[in-house]
C-alpha cells in the first residue's frame, strides 16, 4: 500500500475478517463493542466493487484488501482463503500502523487466517480467535463423500492448530463450545460465549408481542437463499397448508443462488397465491417489515453442521415480540423450551405443514404467550449482556 494511503493509526486492536464490511453483523458488532474501551480499532476484511480501499466507520478504521467469495469449489476455496490470509499477514508485517498492536481478534472461517496474526503474536499481541463456524463439520457436510472426510479431517487438525496458539477462544452458542470441550488440546484453553443475539443497535430495544387478527396467516422468513436453510421444505409445507384450506402467505424475503430454483418450485405446485419472493431491504426497514408478520419461519435443514448451530434468525424474531415456527434442531431445543415456540420436524412438509395448522388455530392469548416465553428463554444472551461479556474479555487480556 503506497505510504500516502497510510492513514490512521497506530492501532491498539486489529480485527481480521474474510468477510464483506459492515455486511457481517457479528464482525460489526464486535469490532464496534471493543472500540468502547477506548483504544485504537481497525478491522481489516475483503473489499466490494463499490467500496473503498480505507474509510473510517464511527470510531473504527476499515482496511479493505483484495479478495472474495466466489463458492466456486473446494480448490477455489482454499485459494481465495489463502490469498486474503496472505495479504493480512503482510499488512501486520509490513504496515507501521500495526507495530503497537496489543490484540488481533481473528473472525474465522478460516481458521488458518490466525498465521497472519503472527508478526503482531511475536511483538507481544494476544491472539483471539472467534470460530463463526466449526470447519470440520461445515467441510463434512458441504461436500460430502471422500473429499469431505479429507476436507474434515485437515480442519480438525487446523482448527486444533488454531486454537491451540489463541490467547481466548469465543463461540457462538453453548452447543460448539460444549462440542470443543471433547477435542482436548495439550494445555490449557480458554473458551467465552459470544451469541449472535440481535444488535438494539439494529433492531431496537426488545419489543413485547404484537399480536395480529386477520384473515389471512403472514409468514415471513428472512435471509440468504440457499439450500441449507430448508426453503424448498418451507414453500412445500406451506403449499400443503393452502391446499387444505388454511388462509395462509409465506414472504420469503431475501436473495441467494438458490432463488431461481425455489421460484420454479412454487410455480410447479401452483402456489404462487402462497407464497411470494421479495428482495432484501435495507436494515433500517427490516424490524417493520418482520413485526408485520405473524410468525417468522426458521425451516433449517438438521446435518452435522447445524445440529450445532443457533440460527440469527431465530435470535432476531425472539427479540422483536414475533412467534417462532422453527425446525426441531437439537442446538434450538436446547435454548427454546416447546412452550417459546412451534416445533416442526427437519425436512418434513408435512410435519409443517401440521404446525401452520396448529398456528392458525391458536388463538391471540397463545401466540403472545408464547412469543413472550421465547424472550425469557433468551433474556439471558441478550445483546447487551454478551457486549459485556467481550469487552470483559478485551480488559482482561489487555490487562493482563
Amino acid at each position: 500500500m503506497p505510504e500516502a494511503q497510510r492513514i490512521g493509526g497506530p492501532f491498539d486492536i486489529v480485527h481480521l475478517a474474510f468477510t464483506a464490511f459492515p455486511a457481517d453483523t457479528r464482525v460489526k458488532r464486535e469490532a464496534l463493542a471493543t472500540t468502547a474501551i477506548g483504544e485504537r480499532v481497525a478491522v481489516v476484511a475483503f473489499r466490494l466493487p463499490d467500496q473503498l480501499h480505507e474509510e473510517d466507520l464511527g470510531a473504527l478504521r476499515v482496511i479493505r484488501l483484495p479478495g472474495r467469495k466466489s463458492r466456486r469449489g473446494p480448490l477455489r476455496y482454499l485459494s481465495e482463503y489463502g490469498s486474503f490470509v496472505w495479504r493480512c499477514r503482510r499488512l501486520l508485517s509490513r504496515d507501521p500502523r500495526f507495530r503497537q498492536v496489543r490484540v488481533v481478534h481473528i473472525h474465522t472461517l478460516p481458521d488458518f487466517l490466525v498465521w497472519a496474526a503472527t508478526p503482531a503474536r511475536q511483538r507481544g499481541a494476544r491472539l483471539i480467535l472467534d470460530l463463526h463456524e466449526i470447519f470440520p463439520e461445515f467441510a463434512a457436510t458441504k461436500y460430502p463423500g471422500f473429499a469431505g472426510r479429507i476436507a474434515a479431517r485437515a480442519g480438525l487438525w487446523i482448527e486444533r492448530f488454531a486454537r491451540g496458539h489463541a490467547d481466548v477462544t469465543i463461540t457462538v452458542n453453548r452447543p460448539i463450545d460444549e462440542l470443543l470441550a471433547t477435542r482436548l488440546l495439550r494445555r490449557p484453553e480458554r473458551r467465552v460465549v459470544i451469541h449472535n443475539s440481535a444488535d438494539p443497535d439494529d433492531f431496537g430495544d426488545p419489543a413485547a408481542p404484537v399480536i395480529h387478527t386477520r384473515p389471512r396467516l403472514e409468514l415471513i422468513y428472512h435471509g440468504s437463499l440457499t439450500r441449507l436453510y430448508g426453503l424448498d421444505v418451507a414453500i412445500r409445507g406451506v403449499a400443503l397448508a393452502a391446499s387444505r384450506g388454511i388462509p395462509v402467505h409465506f414472504t420469503i424475503l431475501g436473495d441467494g443462488h438458490e432463488r431461481h430454483e425455489l421460484v420454479q418450485l412454487r410455480d410447479a405446485l401452483a402456489a404462487q397465491g402462497a407464497v411470494s419472493f421479495e428482495a432484501s431491504i435495507p436494515q433500517r426497514a427490516l424490524r417493520a417489515r418482520l413485526r408485520a408478520a405473524d410468525a417468522g419461519v426458521v425451516p433449517t435443514l438438521l446435518d452435522a453442521m447445524t445440529r450445532y448451530s443457533l440460527s440469527n434468525k431465530l435470535l432476531e424474531y425472539v427479540h422483536l415480540g414475533v412467534p417462532v415456527l422453527a425446525a426441531r434442531l437439537p442446538s434450538y431445543a436446547s435454548y427454546l423450551s416447546a412452550e417459546a415456540t412451534w416445533y416442526w420436524q427437519p425436512g418434513d412438509a408435512e410435519s409443517l405443514a401440521a404446525v401452520i395448522s396448529d398456528f392458525s388455530r391458536a388463538g391471540p392469548e397463545t401466540r403472545s404467550a408464547r412469543a413472550a416465553c421465547a424472550q425469557r428463554d433468551l433474556a439471558t444472551i441478550a445483546w447487551p449482556h454478551e457486549r459485556e461479556r467481550l469487552i470483559a474479555t478485551y480488559r482482561s487480556l489487555l490487562e493482563g
